[in-house]
């Protein structure tokens, strides 16, 4: 009996605190028929109504959680409303799109708010539940509203396969955020906006349909649950790894998503391989292995930009260059994939070696597990890395015009890249000056470059 009145009285917390938000998403209905300065105007006088409320207000009590009521000011709808003003202002200055504004609000505002409550109604494993309902309830409620915006403002029918595409990546994109910072933080309808901005600034050849989104979204989401029910990747890992997934697949192809998935796999066998003995000796990844959006991001944001690149810039011309073809892209993509997953097997691999390594800086011996130590073990490992990247992307449609160039261009792209990992970690990192994710997406950019540019010298 205590129980359930203690889950009725945090059901009904949750329910005043989310109609705080609902109340001002309502708002974004009225977008399409004012003018834009109207918008930034109403929405600044919500912010200070928000900041002046009295405390002793009804409102205000109902409203208010524990910290709210010890800062005097409702917290959460403030920093979301200071948010939803920075984007209005963006309107008014930048073009930002109102449509993109609407279903920002739709994402945050309902799709959050209904996720929270089913949450809290249904779930056991509240983390991982929370996150899926917020990616179905998001992508409802921001395509709504942002389609409810297109339409109104005269747009059309048309252009609702793009305002779907869009709530899919603001969606999925505040998810991610939402498991990095507070559940409050003004950086997760920033994120979404900001990024839903960015794809709809694209020009597209063609915009998928609604359920080649779905079917691109359902792929990696299923393996993200997977890898977060293993322990492979933390949350912030399984949402990271949907997002890079999904882009691949939509501006890529399924081909592009495997490869992205050997990647995967790979580093996650060699990851658990010996590793009672890689912890004795202190080279082990912390958490079991476990991979978080730092690592996602510092191996995949350069493949990522390639993809995108691909699927949404096509040919164009480069100065000094004149016009560069898509295969560069690809090529692009497979050095740094390669490199991604031939540091990965290096590392893993290299650091069981039971001789001691040498420091690729001064080829002095150091013990196993310092940054920037090779080993002949692990440079055969990284040559095998690269390797399986570049043999899995012929069959995989993924390859330039030459698919013997494509392997040799990949393989070398893959193993440079990973050397330049071990500088960069004998050097930057070990002066920290760079982190090991950030030493991560400069090898993968040394990687990629370095094969896009053999290729387009050749070419």
């Amino acid at each position: 009996m205590y129980l359930g009145l203690s889950k009725a009285s945090t059901l009904d917390a949750e329910l005043k605190r989310q109609s705080a938000y609902i109340s001002l998403g309502l708002l974004a209905l009225l977008f399409p028929f004012v003018p834009k300065w109207v918008i930034v105007l109403g929405v600044l006088l919500g912010v200070i109504v928000i900041v002046y409320i009295p405390k002793d207000s009804l409102i205000f009590r109902a409203l208010a959680s524990e910290r709210d009521k010890e800062a005097g000011v409702l917290i959460g709808p403030l920093k979301f409303s200071f948010a939803i003003l920075m984007l209005a202002i963006l309107v008014v200055t930048l073009d930002f799109p109102v449509y993109v504004l609407a279903a920002t609000i739709g994402v945050v505002a309902f799709g959050e708010g209904a996720a929270a409550l089913v949450n809290l109604l249904v779930s056991r494993n509240r983390a991982l539940f929370w996150s899926v309902t917020l990616l179905i309830l998001g992508t409802l409620f921001g395509f709504i509203f942002g389609g409810w915006a297109m339409v109104n403002m005269g747009m059309g029918t048309a252009s609702l396969d793009l305002m779907f595409f869009l709530a899919v990546i603001g969606t999925v994109t505040g998810a991610l955020l939402y498991t990095i910072v507070d559940e409050e933080n003004i950086a997760i309808p920033l994120g979404a906006g900001m990024t839903m901005w960015l794809f709809s600034s694209f020009s597209y050849p063609r915009v998928p349909g609604a359920a080649e989104i779905v079917i691109a979204v359902t792929f990696p989401l299923i393996i993200g649950m997977a890898s977060y029910k293993l322990a492979a990747a933390d949350l912030s890992g399984a949402l990271a790894g949907v997002l890079s997934g999904l882009l691949m697949i939509l501006f890529g192809g399924i081909g592009w998503f495997v490869l992205l998935l050997v990647f995967f796999f790979m580093g996650t066998i060699f990851t658990k391989y010996k590793y009672a003995y890689k912890l004795a000796v202190g080279a082990a990844q912390p958490k079991e292995g476990s991979r978080g959006y730092r690592n996602v991001f510092g191996n995949c944001l350069v493949p990522l930009v390639l993809v995108v690149a691909y699927g949404a810039i096509g040919d164009f011309k480069a100065p000094l260059l004149g016009e560069v073809d898509r295969a560069a892209f690809i090529i692009g993509y497979l050095g740094a994939m390669a490199t991604a997953t031939a540091d990965t097997l290096a590392s893993e691999i290299g650091s069981t070696y039971r001789g001691q390594p040498r420091m690729i800086t001064t080829l002095k011996r150091v013990s196993a597990g310092t940054d920037g130590a090779v080993s002949v073990l692990g440079e055969a490992a990284a040559l095998f890395g690269a390797a399986a990247i570049a043999l899995v992307a012929i069959p995989m449609g993924v390859a330039g015009p030459d698919a013997a160039a494509t392997i040799i261009l990949t393989m070398l792209g893959g193993f440079v890249g990973t050397n330049v990992d071990s500088v960069l970690g004998a050097t930057l990192q070990r002066k920290r000056l760079l982190t090991n994710e950030g030493v991560n997406f400069f090898a993968t950019l040394a990687g990629g470059a370095l094969s896009m540019a053999l290729y387009l010298f050749v070419h």
